[in-house]
């Protein structure tokens, strides 16, 4: 379970900083728009929620033990 945690937050890790890198390759540099940033905190989403998940299963595994 350690090991598929560790993945989805790895992957969680690097979508903000692919879709960042992305927008200003795709904008050619040009100053971001509020859409932008948006979506780029959007895609943290998912970081937010495996590190809940995963601090709510350790208590949960602790306990098991």
């Amino acid at each position: 379970m350690k090991g598929l945690f560790g993945l989805v937050i790895t992957l969680s890790i690097i979508t903000p900083v692919t879709i960042f890198f992305g927008y200003i390759i795709m904008d050619e540099g040009d100053q971001f728009t509020a859409e932008h940033y948006m979506v780029t905190g959007l895609s943290t989403v998912p970081l937010i929620f495996a590190l809940l998940v995963k601090f709510l299963m350790t208590g949960a595994e602790k306990d098991k033990e």
